[in-house]
């Protein structure tokens, strides 16, 4: 395969002094041509692309970056077949489930904040525990 400009191409012959391509475009000398293998391409390199097969590799150790939008874009790439190889259907269909909201910087901090508050109210809460527990102790 071949991007030119952004656009996959399959080279179907190769001549003297010039690339053929699938859909009838010649390219003469290879001058200032970059030609890369293109067995794999990115989620992102492959938005607006349309294939007639998808093979989609989603290992376990992927999952923290899988959500809907990229599974939607992954598998609607595909005009006749979509293929989805995991280790865990189960784990995969939660990790696909999960809405992939962007968040603002505010809601960000927002998240940290609430986050430490929590953090800080289980933190006292396990230290009166102790208190209460050391209290009984000495009561004893």
């Amino acid at each position: 395969m071949f991007i030119k400009s952004s656009i996959l191409r399959t080279v179907v012959g190769i001549g003297e002094g010039k690339i053929m391509f699938d859909k009838g475009e010649i390219v003469r000398n290879g001058a200032g041509l970059h030609i890369d293998q293109g067995t794999a391409v990115t989620i992102h390199a492959s938005q607006a692309k349309t294939v007639d097969q998808v093979i989609v590799s989603v290992p376990v150790r992927a999952f923290s970056q899988a959500n809907e939008a990229q599974f939607y874009v992954s598998m609607s790439r595909a005009r006749f077949a979509m293929h989805v190889f995991t280790d865990s259907k189960v784990a995969l269909r939660d990790a696909i489930t999960r809405p992939s909201k962007r968040l603002s910087c505010w809601e960000i901090v927002d998240a940290t904040e609430k986050h430490r508050t929590f953090k800080a109210e289980v933190d006292r809460q396990r230290a009166n525990e102790q208190m209460e527990q050391q209290e009984k102790a000495y009561e004893r």
